[in-house]
């Protein structure tokens, strides 16, 4: 049997993520006082932001190109279907299974064996490539709001 992933070793792959920026706003259930006065003056923590006065808010600032990376360690799991063991075999735990394939990568640059792992559909072989999966999923994001 002979295996061949998309990447080879050497190989330059671009990597994408989404920016995400922390906003403090003054919480809204308490005015940012951090603490709420009851009917009988008695004063208690916010149930909101527990006395801290703010609430964190993260804003979504769409998809970008995140890094270049180099290829340097390929990891192939394929496992072929079955239907289980012989129903008069001693192997009673072993069910029928479907079909897996399953393609992973590590980069130098994040380290190999104790670094990032990175599915095959996480990389793309091209700056442009990576870009129009940005524009693609700030589409996405621009339906959704």
């Amino acid at each position: 049997m002979k295996f061949e992933s998309k990447y080879n070793f050497g190989d330059k792959v671009y990597t994408i993520t989404n920016n995400k920026r922390k906003d403090i706003r003054s919480c809204r259930f308490c005015g940012g006082k951090g603490m709420i006065v009851g009917a009988n003056t008695e004063s208690r923590l916010c149930p909101e932001c527990y006395g801290r006065r703010v609430e964190h808010y993260w804003i979504d600032e769409g998809w970008r190109v995140d890094r270049k990376l180099t290829i340097g360690e390929i990891r192939i799991r394929h496992r072929c279907k079955s239907n289980g063991q012989d129903p008069d075999s001693i192997f009673s735990n072993y069910g029928p299974q479907e079909e897996e394939y399953e393609e992973e990568y590590m980069c130098n640059e994040t380290g190999i064996g104790s670094g990032y792992v990175l599915k095959v559909e996480r990389l793309w072989a091209t700056k442009e490539e990576a870009q129009a999966e940005c524009d693609h999923l700030n589409e996405l994001l621009k339906v959704a709001v």
